[in-house]
């Protein structure tokens, strides 16, 4: 295990260390501040089921627990020693009283009640941080209790003794959000079980891409597999909120296995889980968003309603809740308890809590406090998304909040706020040029439907549009577009490669179905300017003019939706994902088809059509959009040509042209220089498409023939959308109309 990014107790499950126990000099003061009370025999000081606001010090005399009836008859009961704690656990929980406890003889205790504890803080610091302690441990104990007869019981009465058996091979475990617990490949030396917080198993692929496998919730175990099997860690396993885990030596991981047979069968069920989840190349890059927090970019932005009104959006998908510091301390009766520290009592208490309302709810908002706080704190290690919130054209310095969001395994958003009458976000590349967000949103004020779409990406409800190329053919992607907002389907989410960059380019600056028809068929019906073939078959200045007035000086993240286009780098080989940075350059590289267009020149490098690599990026879209549907567009033809003629091994193309320029002559028929250009570049990128057919990657793959539409036919832009509108109204409706959720996101519309 990686011991440099944990932090380990020492202490065991018994009550040895001292920062555990009170000492003579520690209950004398104790004593001092408390009520005194005498019980007579008989009489209970505390009854199950029962709340108190106080906790009790055993001065003198005999308290005993009352255990349920078996026990009892197996003569298993709890006497209580002169100096020990009563009610503490309840006192910190605020919970009810798992016990009576009455006097035997005459007995005498002191009550501290929670103002004498508060004020314990100032005038006895030190008792105080012993009574965390103490506390601390007794809910540590109470939690791995409840988890230990649920995997390896139920143990009944003999609870206790089992807890009594193993109480030295135990060790506690403290793994902070983002921190490793091991890396797959080390060498197993123990099992664990999550006492609370939530850990995330990883797997990397030969191919070097790290996937997800599962998640792992308070009560399971990790790391028994490779424990069984004798065999390295299969798994990297890491903290997705802060975690306490209870780790189990050899010995007492067998004892609990040998101690009830129903063990076997729970860890059995365990592995089961865990192996029905190997890794593949479509598994996702992240667990599914359950939390969210948003953390103001300063002090000027005011969270609260919109943090409400996210909230109420979001609730369509899902039961939502809305947590504030206010909140949490109201929720908890107990003032201060969101600001609680790590090493708290209270912090446990408040960690259990949270998890219990993730547990009820599909989604926790977290909102921070104004300032950087405890509260803060916890809100990024809490949460599976982090959201900062700012006004667009405001301060752009987010020095003081970014040093808080660099941990490890870090990702965080950012969310522009725009003004209602704002026509275009402008100047957004200043967010980023100290900062690196993994994504930019913008909202603009009283847009119901700005708000919807960001609701449907936080929630894992969006959906995607993957436009792929195909030349002229792409103008089938027109009549999808139309189709898709004749049924109320949103996109939230757009990405193209070759000529489906640029009609994915101009629905991401906002254009409704019939604007972008209407914008393509003004820009790209007459882009052919041939040249002589020395660089390219086109001169390419007709198509670069058309792509620069239609991107309209638009940098990329200043879309109002997230997009990106692909090109191929033909000077290092790779893929090239333009989601930043000058939209006109990045559409004109996507489209640049090598032979047909000229190369664009960049840092040096050189480059071409992304379809040389990727035809249809739906595996990079997918990374955007995990958990949504995503519809792709393939209109590049299903076979290539035929070779219609034998023409041989040899074409004189001055001879082929002096044929067909004679009437009486018969000229063989061979394809055109164009065509095999085309089908040559986007057979590189086949086997892409087909694992994406197989492994099923998009949720709607339409892929259209374009039958009668030439590559370089772009004077046929109304036949090709009616192709599409044809090709994909009738899927569409099927899928979409069928999802309950999507019916949500035409409301929100």
């Amino acid at each position: 295990m990686d011991t440099s990014v944990t932090r380990k107790s020492n202490e065991t499950i018994a009550d040895t260390d001292n920062s555990i126990m009170l000492n003579e000099q520690d209950r004398q003061i104790l004593s001092g501040y408390g009520e005194i009370k005498l019980l007579s025999a008989k009489d209970y000081l505390v009854t199950e089921g029962a709340g108190d606001t106080c906790f009790y010090l055993l001065l003198a005399g005999d308290l005993v627990k009352e255990q349920q009836a078996k026990a009892n008859m197996l003569g298993m009961h709890k006497q209580l020693e002169v100096g020990e704690l009563v009610g503490l656990l309840s006192f910190f929980t605020k919970e009810k009283h798992t016990h009576s406890i009455v006097a035997r003889t005459e007995s005498k205790i002191a009550i501290v009640t929670r103002e004498i504890y508060d004020s314990l803080l100032s005038e006895q610091p030190l008792l105080w941080r012993k009574l965390q302690n103490i506390g601390l441990h007794m809910m540590r104990k109470h939690r791995l209790a409840i988890h230990l007869d649920k995997l390896f019981g139920p143990f009944g009465a003999m609870l206790p003794f089992v807890l009594a058996d193993i109480e030295n091979e135990l060790e506690w475990v403290t793994l902070p959000s983002g921190k490793t617990l091991f890396q797959q490949g080390d060498v197993p030396d123990g099992a664990y079980i999550v006492v609370s917080g939530r850990l995330q198993m990883t797997t990397k692929l030969l191919i070097g891409n790290e996937v997800v496998n599962d998640v792992v919730s308070a009560g399971e175990t990790i790391g028994e597999t490779a424990l069984l099997t004798h065999q390295p860690q299969a798994h990297t396993v890491y903290a997705v909120r802060d975690s306490e885990l209870v780790k189990l030596s050899n010995f007492s991981f067998e004892l609990m296995l040998q101690r009830n047979t129903r063990a076997i069968h729970n860890i059995a069920k365990i592995l089961g889980k865990r192996l029905s989840n190997l890794p593949t190349e479509k598994a996702l890059a992240k667990t599914p968003v359950r939390c969210i927090g948003l953390l103001p970019a300063n002090d000027s932005v005011q969270l609260t309603n919109f943090a409400q009104e996210l909230c109420s959006t979001m609730s369509d998908y899902g039961t939502t809740r809305y947590l504030s510091s206010d909140i949490v301390n109201s929720e908890l009766a107990t003032d201060g308890i969101a600001q609680s520290q790590e090493n708290q009592a209270s912090s446990l208490r408040l960690v259990e809590w949270l998890h219990a309302q993730e547990e009820q709810c599909q989604f926790l908002v977290y909102q921070s406090d104004p300032k950087w706080s405890e509260w803060s704190a916890r809100c990024v290690r809490q949460t599976d998304q982090i959201i900062v919130v700012a006004r667009a054209g405001s301060d752009t310095d987010l020095a003081a909040l970014v040093p808080h969001l660099s941990g490890e395994r870090q990702r965080w958003s950012l969310v522009l706020l725009h003004n209602a009458d704002t026509d275009r976000p402008r100047n957004t590349s200043a967010w980023f040029s100290a900062n690196q967000p993994d994504a930019v949103f913008h909202v603009r004020d009283q847009h119901a439907a700005d708000l919807a779409r960001l609701a449907r990406i936080l929630s894992g409800n969006a959906v995607s549009l993957v436009l792929g190329g195909g030349g002229a053919r792409g103008f089938a992607h027109l009549g999808v577009i139309k189709a898709m907002e004749e049924l109320g389907v949103p996109i939230d989410m757009v990405c193209g490669t070759s000529m489906g960059a640029p009609l994915a380019g101009m629905l991401a600056q906002g254009a409704n179905a019939q604007e972008v028809i209407t914008r393509s068929k003004q820009a790209y019906n007459k882009i052919i300017d041939f040249t002589f073939p020395i660089v390219s078959l086109i001169a390419g200045k007709r198509i670069s003019q058309a792509i620069k007035e239609q991107t309209l000086g638009w940098n990329i993240e200043d879309f109002w939706l997230p997009f990106f286009c692909v090109s191929t780098n033909l000077t290092t080989t790779l893929p090239v994902i333009h989601n930043r940075g000058d939209a006109c350059l990045a559409v004109r590289s996507s489209v640049s088809i090598p032979g047909v267009l000229p190369p664009v020149p960049h840092e040096s490098d050189l480059l071409v059509d992304g379809g040389v690599l990727n035809n249809l990026p739906v595996d990079i879209m997918r990374e955007m959009n995990p958990f949504g549907d995503i519809v792709a567009v393939d209109v590049a033809p299903p076979i290539g040509p035929k070779a219609k003629s034998e023409f041989g091994t040899e074409v004189s193309g001055w001879r082929l042209l002096f044929k067909r320029l004679l009437p009486w002559s018969k000229a063989p028929s061979v394809p055109g220089l164009g065509a095999t250009i085309m089908h040559a570049m986007v057979a590189g990128s086949a086997l892409k498409r087909q694992k994406i057919i197989e492994q099923q990657q998009a949720d709607i793959y339409l892929n259209i023939h374009v039958k009668g539409v030439g590559m370089l036919r772009f004077d046929a832009q109304t036949k090709a959308t009616e192709i599409g509108y044809q090709a994909s109204i009738d899927r569409l409706r099927t899928h979409f109309e069928s999802s309950e959720k999507h019916s949500i996101a035409r409301k929100g519309e």
